[in-house]
């Protein structure tokens, strides 16, 4: 069996000095005019597939170079239907061919041969005749059907050395009327989660050679007001950290997810992808939309990396 998720994930980030993701969130409207000209006497739906992944493409050759992971939103890949689902996998395959691990951002949750199904098709080794078709090291998923929903991922993640990130303190304003509701016991709903969860990360066949879990969470970075909570609460889990730049989260807010440096991944998507629509870089670079996503990757690595110390 090769090497667990986590440990993969650690090691990447020490060699990259860079706990931060990219998430490939591809809004046609917004890639650069560049790019969405050469697909323009192409059908629409060529044309968007096509600017998607010439766009994805030249995004991941950028940021392999700074990040250790990036994560794809799988609904803007599903909105264009079976072409942009095989774009979505062959993507990946481009994206591992460049080193990087992947995070697949599915959120999926449901129950009984359900969830075994969507856990075979997005964590499992596939092969389509002669051709391995390449999945994510890792998904997001969705606890809110109750624990038991969550055992065929983890069968499958320990199966395959893969990696989940549970959904328990999301970043959108209104995650507050739910996660935050107070329980009985004090706790809040989110923290109910972390308990339970904690269990279940702490097993010998999630836990890596560091001493932290294959079992994550996604915890908003938006929320520093309960992240030292959930961190208590789960000490081995590495946290995804949702909600940088254009959500508004600062490096600072995300400080209380780490411990000694590690245990945390902060994510980024249209703050870096579209850049270029931002004054800070276009003033500098211009229409050079390549340079603007480069330059805000640097700028988060940079400011993360003094928060967490490693700078």
């Amino acid at each position: 069996m090769s090497e667990m998720f986590c440990d993969r994930l650690l090691d990447a980030i020490d060699e990259k000095r860079a706990p931060i993701c990219v998430g490939i969130d591809p809004i046609v409207e917004s890639i650069p005019a560049a790019v969405r000209e050469k697909f323009k006497s192409r059908n629409e739906s060529e044309a968007a597939i096509d600017a998607i992944f010439e766009f994805t493409t030249k995004v991941l050759k950028i940021v392999s170079q700074h990040v250790p992971i990036v994560k794809f939103q799988s609904a803007y890949f599903e909105q264009h239907l079976w072409e942009g689902v095989e774009a979505y996998y062959s993507l990946i395959q481009e994206a591992k061919d460049m080193g990087l691990l992947v995070i697949g951002d599915v959120k999926r949750g449901d129950i009984g041969s359900t969830v075994a199904a969507y856990a075979a098709g997005h964590l499992a080794e596939q092969s389509s005749g002669d051709d391995e078709i390449a999945t994510p090291d890792a998904i997001t998923v969705n606890p809110m059907l109750g624990l038991d929903t969550l055992e065929p991922f983890i069968k499958t993640a320990k199966d395959y050395s893969r990696g989940l990130f549970v959904l328990v303190r999301t970043s959108n304003p209104g995650s507050a009327e739910l996660q935050d509701a107070p329980l009985a016991s004090g706790q809040t709903w989110s923290e109910m989660l972390a308990d339970k969860l904690s269990v279940l990360a702490a097993d010998k066949g999630l836990v890596g050679s560091h001493g932290w879990s294959s079992l994550g969470a996604v915890v908003g970075a938006t929320q520093p007001h309960t992240m030292q909570s959930i961190r208590g609460r789960l000490p081995k889990s590495i946290f995804l950290l949702p909600g940088y730049g254009a959500q508004g989260a600062t490096a600072e807010m995300t400080r209380m997810a780490f411990r000694d440096g590690r245990g945390a991944i902060v994510s980024a998507s249209r703050s870096i992808l579209y850049a270029h629509e931002e004054a800070k870089y276009s003033s500098q670079f211009g229409t050079n939309w390549e340079k603007c996503v480069e330059a805000a990757v640097v700028d988060m690595k940079r400011e993360v990396g003094q928060v967490v110390g490693i700078a």
